[in-house]
């Protein structure tokens, strides 16, 4: 008997290797989307968490905001905070949005940017808050990451509360 392959045969599984190749492709195609949604979610979450985290800490330690060189209530903003270094002398440091990146000066020399290069940060807003007792300030930060399907924007929220600003 002859034991070659028909052309239904090979038809077939051509068919069928088509089919198989298809599926594949296209859960490639998703895993590899699924990767840059998943990548610009952490990319935005890390840039705002260290941004804030490094302004909160920095504004907690702080004895006052200077409000005459800080842009409060108002986006881009910037703030400026008075405080000390380590042996107790006078120090500013400032915290404000240059192109889509939260950077940082102290005593008016640019230490560099907070942000990720691959996150940008379109919204900055410092609000003061000012009670009989202390004195705080609420800021608002938008961080966008990613582009097309992948693009990922969130609204960041937080307050710090000006040690140094205690009612004795």
């Amino acid at each position: 008997m002859n034991r070659g392959s028909t052309l239904i045969e090979t038809v077939i599984y051509i068919f069928i290797f088509a089919l198989l190749s298809g599926v594949m492709a296209s859960a490639l195609f998703s895993i590899t989307r699924s990767y840059a949604i998943i990548e610009s979610s952490v990319t935005l979450e890390t840039t705002a968490e260290t941004a804030l985290e490094r302004i909160v800490r920095e504004t907690r330690n702080s004895l006052s905001i200077d409000a005459v060189e800080s842009v409060l209530g108002s986006s881009p903003g910037t703030l400026v905070l008075n405080t000390t270094d380590e042996n107790g002398a006078a120090a500013t440091l400032a915290f404000s949005l240059s192109g889509e990146a939260v950077r940082v000066k102290e005593n008016g020399i640019d230490i560099g940017p907070l942000s990720s290069g691959k996150a940008r940060v379109t919204r900055l807003l410092f609000t003061p808050v000012n009670t009989v007792n202390s004195s705080a300030v609420r800021i608002e930060m938008v961080v966008e990451s990613g582009q097309d399907a992948n693009y990922k924007s969130k609204i960041f929220h937080v307050s710090a509360v000006l040690r140094g600003s205690y009612a004795p």
